[in-house]
């Protein structure tokens, strides 16, 4: 069979993540790799278009694969009943069509279970699902590599790291003093910042309490809390901010040309997080930018090293690292090496490309 004529169709499902670029960036990683991948662009994101995309096409069996890269992509939803639907009618139209279509699965995994997702028996039952009708499982974290490897001894797990952001939202900007200062910044302040999307699994109440009872010994410690969140949740967290002149929340969209901006004012990116989370885009996003992060031990957090962050376990091991930032015991280096060390690690995103065209085509 004429490879040229009948490349591998990769659906990346979702297709679209409007709050940040990784799913562009993987996209479009794969379809300028030049290893005849192709990758189509649905207007809706279902199974049905899908499996009709690949019916219309007549694409022959074996040559399309799904790549699913969040769980809740076949079960989301608030109401459990319609919950129960979707799961049960995705993952029987998926085993149809493995058994006729011969569509191969590949399930990336980003989190230990779904985010602020509000129906936990579903969500274990349906990433339980998934991993029963995966071929593939990728993680991007070489920790969980073994661990998975134990757990599902019968699985085939593959770890391919999670892509960088350099450049992605624009050149590194220079410090702007003016915005900075803007916020009530002062030159010798230390800038915490917790950037994105404003969600209660980042935990940004806890950073809050103990930034609050930290400034009251150096009250050279800020926060920033930038990014949109739901009202009835801003709400509360500007309740525990009780007045602290130190603390900001900015509950707003950032557009894509400001992202450099809002991260060239900050001294350290600081992540809090559940348990739910493996992987950080955010950790990576501000390495990518020289930011140094300030982040719990997330399996993540193995992307940083002595000079481009600190990495804590508990409130105990936080106020032990911002300790050893304002008394100087933390070796910071430039943005240069920071952004250097996300750069050459695995990465890139052309070897991402090249890694996962690999397990296409082995399935």
């Amino acid at each position: 069979m004429n490879n040229k004529k009948n490349p591998i169709t990769v659906f990346i499902f979702p297709s679209k993540n409007k709050n940040n670029k990784y799913i562009n960036l993987l996209t479009d990683s794969i379809r300028n790799s030049g290893l005849n991948i192709r990758v189509p662009n649905l207007k809706k994101d279902n199974i049905f278009r899908i499996l009709y995309f690949i019916c219309f096409n007549k694409i022959p069996a074996g040559k399309n694969i799904i790549h699913i890269q969040w769980s809740t992509v076949l079960y989301g939803s608030r109401f459990a009943v319609k919950s129960v639907s979707m799961l049960f009618f995705n993952i029987m139209i998926i085993l149809m069509a493995k058994k006729i279509l011969k569509i191969k699965i590949i399930w990336t995994v980003h989190n230990f279970f779904a985010h602020d997702y509000p129906h936990p028996i579903l969500d274990r039952a349906g990433r339980k699902l998934l991993r029963y009708i995966s071929d593939t499982i990728i993680v991007q974290q070489k920790s969980t590599l073994s661990n998975y490897n134990k757990k599902y001894p019968l699985k085939n797990v593959k770890y391919i790291p999670h892509g960088n952001y350099i450049d992605a939202y624009g050149p590194i900007k220079l410090r702007d003093q003016t915005f900075r200062r803007s916020f009530g910044f002062k030159d010798g302040d230390i800038v915490l910042l917790s950037f994105g999307v404003i969600v209660p699994y980042k935990l940004n109440e806890s950073i809050i309490r103990f930034v609050t009872s930290f400034r009251k010994k150096f009250p050279r410690i800020k926060l920033l809390i930038v990014g949109k969140g739901k009202n009835e949740y801003i709400e509360y967290l500007q309740k525990i901010v009780a007045d602290d002149d130190g603390i900001f929340i900015r509950n707003l969209f950032v557009p894509d040309h400001e992202v450099s901006k809002y991260l060239s004012i900050a001294d350290y990116s600081i992540f809090y997080y559940d348990d739910s989370e493996m992987t950080s885009g955010g950790i990576i996003l501000s390495l990518s930018y020289g930011i140094p992060v300030i982040s719990r031990d997330i399996p993540g957090a193995e992307m940083i090293d002595d000079h481009s962050g600190l990495v804590f376990h508990n409130e105990e091991g936080l106020k032990n690292a911002i300790n050893d930032i304002v008394e100087g015991r933390f070796e910071k280096k430039n943005s240069d090496y920071i952004i250097d060390s996300v750069r050459d690690r695995e990465s890139d995103w052309k070897s991402i490309a090249i890694e996962l065209s690999e397990i296409y085509r082995q399935l």
